[in-house]
């Protein structure tokens, strides 16, 4: 009877229809009519349990993180991000949280990633120093030092190592010759655009002609040289970057955590790339010199850069965009006035499209208020 009294309520909730089978812990507490015990991670290490039931949408579930926080964001948006390793998904408000859970036991099982719930800053609209609550600063330094950790971050690559140094030095206190650190914690480690010109040439196109009767061995081998030379370039790229972060770092020496964040959020306020998330994209036409470039949605505008640099190819307005969306997976499509449409090659098509539909949704707001 208590049973279907449950039931009757979560009906009555008006819950939506369930796009996953109900997980094993979560059948385990309907049969004892309770909530499903959840850990949700942030920055930091810091994490919090939450009680979630069948109807509890991430959307709800924010605003009590949010609320027990006693965090105001005013304008900034949060959210809830499926997590494994360095990527994140925003899950959607409307989102059931016990559907996520659902496929993180489905991932599990079928061996792919260890995935979590991790809250953090979705879209950033406004920002002082000044006038900013002193945890959403913390919110909004984790999440810009994050961005310089992943290579996220269009600036040149002098101003990437003054941030990273910045981290350091909130991280580890002065610097000290026997500081050893992870340099892939503060700073993205990149192979140089151009190899030494004194490289081996072991692509295909040398190979096949001197391979003759070549075995499968040989072709292993090829390949596993050609691995060993990126090896050692990446590592002695990393060595050059701890080098280059070391010497910014003894210049912040006296720092103390409060001071090193403040410098940090100062340096990148001031340049064009602050509060714009950043997305990997693979340009489909050839109207780009290069390819493989970034997408950066911002509160006003989208731009395109080239990939590590701070100065972009292409900025375009809202008002100047017609339509996006995504006409099939892993592809993303903006259409522009006055200008052929962007097609992009993209697993993150839905990310960019929640972004853009945020921060659209925010300026007819307000122009609606004005």
């Amino acid at each position: 009877y208590k049973f279907a009294v449950y039931a009757e309520g979560l009906l009555s909730a008006g819950v939506r229809q369930r796009e996953f089978v109900p997980s094993r812990d979560e059948l385990k507490k309907l049969m004892f009519l309770k909530e499903m015990p959840a850990v949700v991670s942030c920055y930091g290490g810091g994490s919090c349990k939450i009680a979630i039931s069948p109807t509890l949408t991430a959307g709800t579930a924010v605003a009590r993180l949010l609320s027990g926080l006693r965090l105001n964001p005013r304008q900034n948006k949060y959210a809830l991000f499926e997590k494994c390793d360095n990527e994140y998904k925003v899950i959607e408000d409307r989102t059931l949280l016990a559907d996520v859970l659902a496929k993180f036991e489905r991932q599990k099982t079928a061996k792919i990633g260890e995935w979590s719930l991790f809250f953090k800053l979705f879209a950033i609209v406004e920002f002082t120093i000044a006038n900013s609550d002193p945890l959403e600063l913390v919110f909004l330094y984790e999440a810009v030092c994050d961005q310089v950790r992943r290579g996220l971050y269009p600036d040149d690559k002098v101003s990437l190592h003054e941030l990273a140094a910045l981290r350091c030095q909130y991280l580890y206190g002065d610097y000290s010759p026997d500081k050893a650190y992870p340099v892939e914690g503060v700073y993205r480690v990149t192979l140089p655009e151009i190899r030494p010109a004194n490289r081996k040439q072991t692509g295909t196109l040398k190979s096949l002609g001197t391979l003759g009767k070549g075995t499968i061995r040989k072709l292993k081998d090829l390949y596993t040289d050609s691995e060993r030379e990126d090896e050692l370039l990446f590592a002695e790229e990393t060595e050059k970057a701890r080098n280059t972060i070391n010497d910014f770092w003894k210049t912040k020496a006296g720092f103390n955590k409060g001071t090193a964040q403040q410098e940090l959020l100062k340096l990148t306020t001031r340049w064009l790339g602050f509060g714009y998330g950043v997305f990997e994209v693979v340009v489909i036409d050839n109207r780009f010199r290069d390819s493989e470039l970034w997408l950066a949605v911002g509160r006003t505008d989208i731009a395109i850069y080239p990939r590590l640099k701070s100065v972009p190819i292409e900025v375009h307005t809202y008002d100047t965009i017609i339509s996006f969306g995504a006409p099939q997976e892993n592809v993303f499509r903006i259409a522009i006035e006055g200008h052929a449409p962007l097609e992009m090659s993209t697993p993150q098509f839905l990310d960019i499209a929640r972004l853009m539909k945020t921060y659209i949704g925010i300026m007819v707001k307000g122009k609606r208020n004005k």
